[in-house]
């Protein structure tokens, strides 16, 4: 029966693409494709075929001058081509979106833009800027008249704000934005919670993965929501140490973020498929799909570091704008004076702001380079380390020592007590490592971590009231 729904749909947007081509398109149907074949799209993971339906719907939104239906069309490409990883573009459109929307008074399109937005820095770990832009697409948000789609875009904000404050452990405001998303909860808000119960509470865990896989089931979820519900249960298969039933669950999961063209989601299942192998012993598979984690996040790594500039110019082009409104007026003031003065003086302060300009921006762009060549090195030797870390290679502390050396020197110098060991593990806690995955890399249990931990705070002399982790990392 779904192949069928399925199959009328298609034909459904052929036979609208054949004729649209001759007669276009009337803004009931721009509006019903882009609300009912979109979901349908959305709901089979078919991002590519929504990319090029809103392409379309554009250029005809643009022939009637149906302002809402282009509108739509730049925020709906933008969110495919977000799910695609590809943020630059997604940018692009949310920025020609943004122009257009500057005179209207559309809270809703204000709302998603802003949203989008979000995600998108969201995506690229620049979490402070997305909760700005997600208080500005809620500010919009409560100006919508129609309550039920305005309380739809404030739990879409809520929960996306939540996981945002959870990478910057902002766990008050985390737990406070959960609460106001569980009037409306969204799958993934079950598997977060069910995250911060493993390994502690397996039982806890898996009756959250079991409440997202119900909202999963009940809603019709997109694809997306049944791969990120069948890679939770993967990872907590994992944990309960059936790996093989785990590796099902991961499989199915990577066949859909693979179809969809979700790369940062088969990263995540990469990682996963890998640790279940480990945990089989199978070391030749656990090879092959942690290799296949380290290429592609080498790949996503690399895109991101470009993708990086954006928000930046971004920023400098609001500001820039700001500048010249500011110069605008002042220009203005400025020539009437000049005119009653003298000629010669417009000249002289004409060619000083000139110079002055290229000053600046010459600066600029030599502490961006300048900033770019650290952001590289850094980079490169920091996943350089954390390879060596998770491939347990016993080059690591030597390359971790060249890459954090006055970290090295100050502890060796000030407590030369301690052993290989000991400097190990706090290598480990200086990485930002969590005590599962010490344990893991370490080939020990999570419970012999704690032990370790607890003999090195006494034999450096560290009160209980002192944070050993934030100590270490300050250090």
């Amino acid at each position: 029966m779904k192949n069928i729904k399925d199959l009328f749909g298609l034909l459904f947007f052929f036979y609208f693409s054949l004729t649209s081509a001759q007669v276009g398109f009337s803004i009931s149907e721009i509006d019903s494709l882009q609300k009912k074949e979109h979901k349908r799209l959305a709901n089979v993971g078919d991002i590519k075929g929504i990319v090029l339906q809103e392409k379309k719907l554009i250029k005809y939104s643009q022939k009637i001058n149906y302002f809402k239906g282009e509108l739509n069309g730049y925020l709906n490409l933008a969110q495919a081509l977000k799910a695609l990883d590809r943020n630059k573009d997604s940018f692009y459109f949310l920025d020609i979106a943004e122009k257009k929307l500057l005179k209207s008074t559309d809270n809703l399109l204000k709302s998603r833009l802003f949203f989008l937005y979000g995600i998108n820095y969201h995506s690229l770990g620049l979490h402070q800027q997305a909760i700005k832009s997600f208080d500005k697409s809620l500010e919009f948000a409560y100006k919508i008249k129609e309550k039920e789609e305005r309380d739809r875009r404030m739990y879409e904000v809520y929960d996306w704000k939540r996981s945002s404050f959870a990478f910057l452990n902002k766990m008050d405001s985390v737990i406070s934005n959960e609460r106001k998303c569980m009037k409306a909860p969204r799958p993934m808000l079950y598997i977060t919670i069910a995250k911060r119960h493993l390994p502690q509470n397996i039982d806890s865990a898996e009756y959250y993965i079991n409440k997202a896989n119900e909202l999963v089931l009940a809603k019709k979820a997109p694809a997306e929501g049944k791969a990120n519900v069948l890679r939770a249960y993967g990872e907590l298969f994992i944990e309960k140490k059936e790996c093989q039933k785990a590796l099902e669950y991961l499989f199915e999961s990577l066949k859909i973020s693979q179809r969809m063209g979700q790369k940062k989601r088969s990263l995540e299942t990469y990682k996963l498929i890998s640790q279940a192998y480990k945990k089989l012993n199978d070391v030749q598979h656990q090879n092959e799909y942690l290799t296949k984690y380290s290429e592609l996040n080498d790949s996503i790594i690399q895109v991101e570091r470009s993708i990086l500039n954006v928000p930046i110019e971004k920023f400098l082009n609001e500001r820039n704008t700001k500048s010249e409104n500011k110069d605008t007026k002042d220009f203005y003031i400025f020539i009437f004076i000049v005119v009653l003065g003298s000629g010669m003086a417009i000249l002289f302060i004409a060619k000083m702001y000139l110079k002055r300009q290229k000053q600046k921006d010459l600066v600029i762009n030599q502490k961006e380079q300048e900033a770019e060549i650290l952001r590289k090195k850094l980079n490169k030797a920091y996943e350089e380390v954390i390879r060596l870390a998770v491939n347990a290679d016993p080059a690591f502390i030597t390359r971790f020592k060249e890459t954090y050396p006055e970290f090295y020197k100050n502890i060796t110098s000030k407590y030369p007590e301690l052993t290989p060991n000991d400097i190990k593990l706090c290598a480990y806690i200086k990485l930002n490592f969590s005590n599962k995955e010490i344990a893991e890399y370490d080939c020990i249990s999570i419970r012999t971590v704690e032990s370790k931990k607890y003999r090195l705070r006494r034999k450096l002399g560290l009160s209980t009231e002192i944070d050993f982790n934030k100590w270490v990392l300050t250090h």
